[in-house]
């Protein structure tokens, strides 16, 4: 069985960032949501495989959370998966695939209601990559809304929920909750497409709406991107920087619905969420970058986060005044709330 101790080694291998704030939490929330990371981070691995055709990722996704839920061998499904990952190149996350029965039996030592959120998750997770392998266009904003939605708004949903279940007095406001955590997860997973956007180009990638007659054409795609004038790139960027704040000011809003005394949860929210306007605003500031490490938030600003998280983040009104200095005059396009969790969310259909 995985330990608790191997848990955090792969946290820290495959993501610095989650490393960092999942251990803000108290036990035993860190470890059901380092768990439950480490679990997404295999569905994103066999999405993300160069040599993986759609067909097998699409397989293999629809199996993952049957093999996790017990449904088929986990030992030789990870065996078949793990040799057919050969096109990664993140060696880290290979080890990770690698000891997949390991991190089932530990899941499977968590309370029957963890075990069932987490696996929700996956079911939700998986199914949505799969429908988007299959040729699932993104063209519109609600199209992107739905793939955020099922790589990371079922994980706002997740994390809302486990929340809940160690924090009685936030489940009152259970549906409310869930809707804000939507966009939580969001507002991150948008943050980070915007960061790795002229990355992506490069490839022929790109997770946002553009005008072109072939989205799923790599060369058309990229030609588009890279023969945008200044101009056009800076408006574009920007446009897209006030929808993902958007998104991030009702995330702050799921914050301020935890209570006071959940120091450690309000800890986790905030520094995720902290950097991310800090990225969103160094993006608006240079919309001509193409590197993320031109955006890139300095380690003087995680360090002045971590700060304030431990000694504010008990205070809304503190926490307020600092989202607030961080956008500064940042035009902002913030939907619908219930609209955008009604037309995306799985969460209630899925058990």
């Amino acid at each position: 069985m995985l330990s608790f101790n191997r848990q955090k080694e792969h946290l820290q291998l495959v993501s610095r960032t989650f490393a960092l704030t999942i251990p803000l939490l108290s036990m035993p929330l860190e470890d059901y949501v380092g768990m439950a990371y480490l679990l997404c981070r295999i569905c994103d691995t066999i999405e993300d495989d160069p040599a993986l055709s759609h067909e097998d990722k699409i397989k293999y996704l629809g199996e993952f959370p049957k093999a996790v839920r017990g449904e088929i061998d986990v030992k030789e499904f990870t065996s078949v998966l793990r040799s057919k990952l050969v096109g990664s190149n993140n060696t880290y996350e290979l080890d990770l695939v690698a000891e997949l029965p390991d991190v089932v039996e530990r899941l499977n030592t968590f309370p029957s209601n963890i075990v069932s959120i987490i696996t929700r998750t996956l079911i939700i997770m998986s199914d949505g990559m799969a429908r988007q392998q299959a040729n699932d266009v993104i063209t519109t904003q609600h199209d992107l809304e739905v793939y955020c939605y099922s790589v990371a708004g079922v994980v706002g949903e997740m994390l809302a929920e486990l929340f809940m279940a160690k924090c009685k007095p936030f489940s009152k406001n259970h549906d409310h909750a869930l809707q804000l955590a939507v966009c939580f997860g969001e507002g991150l997973q948008m943050t980070n497409i915007l960061k790795d956007i002229w990355d992506d180009a490069k490839r022929g990638v790109c997770w946002l709406p553009l005008n072109i007659v072939n989205h799923n054409d790599p060369e058309e795609v990229k030609n588009f991107i890279m023969s945008m004038d200044q101009q056009t790139r800076i408006d574009f960027i920007r446009e897209k920087v006030s929808v993902t704040l958007g998104h991030l000011l009702y995330a702050v809003e799921f914050l301020y619905s935890l209570p006071w005394y959940a120091v450690r949860i309000r800890a986790f929210c905030f520094v995720c969420m902290a950097m991310a306007f800090l990225s969103v605003r160094n993006i608006y500031e240079n919309p001509l970058f193409d590197d993320a490490k031109q955006i890139k938030i300095t380690r003087a600003d995680v360090t002045d986060v971590l700060r304030r998280a431990k000694y504010f983040g008990f205070s809304n009104t503190l926490l307020r005044r600092y989202f607030k200095s961080v956008i500064g005059d940042i035009p902002v396009k913030q939907g619908d709330l219930a609209a955008l969790y009604a037309s995306v969310s799985k969460w209630a259909e899925t058990r």
